[in-house]
């Protein structure tokens, strides 16, 4: 079992702080307490009163996750869906490379353990679901990772694929070539250990598996939870879109109560002195309408009458809903309506969000009740930093405790380490030898002298070659010193290169493959058997 510890962030937002806190200022903004028991078990009645479409569902998710491995364990968790008395725990995130940064496998950690947790507590199936953000079109969100350049630099790399397009991340090819030039760039800044040719090969294989940068990350994913029973979804897979058709058709019905819903909750969480961030306005159609590959929002230019963005589109309201019926596959949620599309679909027990979500769904309790529905359990997902052994001996030697590290580097402690640093007087401690070597040595030259002129150049010689040997002495002492500084500024900069990453958390910048190579390929699946912290801010695992 890892040791964890946990820690308190000073540095995050005041909603969040209240959250986890129980604020009334903000838990007035939700339905359930995800703090408490009895929530799952009153959010579980609620289920079952509301109709799903579990079985056309399940057979969507079997054939989605045939593309990524389909292991026993997922393939049980689906078949179990079809059970009116099942439930799940989702959240979601982009397909990012290598599966992105940390966090997505920290949120996809947060889903397993607490899907596991309440099955134990309900005695009831609790599937956990991670949906793909495949409908996504920021291309350069994704195609990169950062990997270690030096000491005290991080090296961004990226896939080379410059197709000017904005089409979705499910329907982007993955140019293979490139995916493999990708990973020898960032496997050559990893040290070699006796996972790495394992890793490697299995990362090629699900590249050569993959059609598309959402079969690559489901391949991933998959490999690294297989066992744990994690379910993937496609958010842009056609088939389910088909599935989503009356939704949208709601949506669409809906919207003007569900944009004046989301304006008003804003401006009374500002009121409160939250600062969300996120646009919404009274004629935001909340949904996307894909064009010739792009994605454009639409608005409501009147009533009845619905447009693009960019005003080249425009279409009442009974033709968007029989467009709708038509072609499902063209139309896409954004912030606001896909936590209500993901309510209609999945029987949601608890959705795990990161900061930025919880904050924005802080303002849909009213836009649910626009639709007969309420707020699922929103529970802020586990946040995590990783703590390789060494480094824990590098922070007791300099005398550092985790969580300042975490907090807010190790810049202030270098520096004061510099000040304070030892000075060895080596200069002035040669210069007196030598002035003391050459009284020392002036009787020996004045004897030389009286004798021959030759034994006069001897001893001449002889002090120029004790004076080299005290330039050679000082040298290797003034570099000793300076490799002992060097080693240890060394030491501080590593430690704000792991653990404070351009002044953030590592979950931001850093990549699973990295710790994977050194603790081994099932390092997911033992981070998924760590013991739920749910009311820490933040929780450091000892590796």
């Amino acid at each position: 079992m890892m040791n964890t510890i946990p820690v308190q962030l000073k540095h995050q937002s005041q909603l969040i702080q209240d959250y986890r806190d129980r604020q009334e200022s903000i838990f007035t903004q939700f339905d359930y307490d995800p703090f408490q028991v009895r929530s799952y078990q009153n959010r579980l009645k609620q289920i079952q009163q509301m109709n799903y479409k579990r079985e056309e569902l399940a057979d969507i998710l079997i054939e989605q996750n045939k593309k990524w491995g389909l292991s026993p364990e997922v393939k049980k968790n689906i078949v179990q869906l079809k059970d009116p008395e099942s439930s799940v725990v989702i959240g979601g995130q982009q397909a990012g490379l290598l599966t992105g940064p940390l966090y997505t496998i920290h949120k996809i950690i947060s889903i397993i353990i607490h899907a596991r947790e309440q099955a134990d507590h309900l005695q009831k199936p609790v599937v956990p679901v991670f949906w793909i953000a495949g409908e996504d079109h920021d291309f350069d969100e994704i195609n990169h990772v950062f990997v270690q350049k030096n000491t005290a630099q991080l090296k961004k790399v990226a896939i080379q694929d410059d197709l000017e397009s904005k089409q979705s991340v499910s329907s982007r090819q993955l140019p293979k070539e490139e995916a493999r030039t990708f990973i020898e760039q960032v496997f050559r800044s990893f040290q070699e250990t006796e996972h790495t040719q394992e890793l490697i090969q299995q990362v090629k294989d699900a590249i050569e598996e993959s059609e598309t940068y959402v079969d690559f990350f489901g391949i991933l994913i998959h490999s690294m939870f297989k066992e744990e029973g994690l379910v993937l979804v496609d958010s842009d897979d056609p088939s389910l879109r088909r599935l989503e058709t009356e939704y949208f058709v709601r949506l669409i019905e809906n919207q003007p109560a569900i944009s004046e819903a989301v304006v008003e909750e804003l401006e009374a969480q500002a009121d409160k002195g939250y600062m969300i961030s996120l646009d919404a306005n009274m004629d935001d159609g909340h949904l996307f309408y894909h064009v010739n590959d792009e994605r454009q929002l639409l608005m409501k230019k009147d009533r009845e009458t619905w447009m693009t963005k960019d005003g080249e589109t425009l279409i009442t309201t009974d033709e968007l809903i029989q467009l709708v019926k038509q072609s499902p596959e063209l139309f896409s949620n954004n912030v606001i309506t896909r936590p209500m599309m993901q309510e209609m679909v999945f029987p949601v027990l608890a959705f795990h969000a990161g900061p930025g979500e919880l904050a924005y769904w802080s303002v849909l309790k009213k836009a649910f009740r626009c639709l007969d529905m309420t707020l699922p359990i929103v529970m802020p997902r586990m946040s995590i930093t990783l703590l390789q052994a060494n480094h824990q001996s590098w922070l007791n030697q300099l005398g550092l405790s985790e969580e300042e590290v975490i907090q807010a580097g190790s810049f202030s402690h270098k520096m004061r380490w510099l000040k304070r640093k030892p000075k060895y007087p080596i200069e002035e401690t040669i210069e007196e030898v030598r002035k003391q070597m050459n009284v020392i040595h002036q009787p020996i030259q004045e004897i030389a002298t009286s004798i021959t002129p030759d034994m006069e150049r001897l001893s001449k010689k002889n002090a120029e070659k004790i004076d080299q040997e005290l330039v050679f002495i000082e040298k290797r002492l003034l570099k000793a010193v300076e490799d002992h500084h060097q080693l240890t500024v060394q030491k501080y900069d590593e430690l704000d290169l792991f653990y404070y990453p351009n002044g953030g958390l590592q979950e931001r910048i850093w990549n699973i493959v990295y710790w994977m190579n050194h603790y081994g390929l099932d390092l997911p699946a033992r981070l998924a058997s760590l013991p739920p912290k749910w009311e820490h801010d933040h929780v450091l695992v000892e590796l």
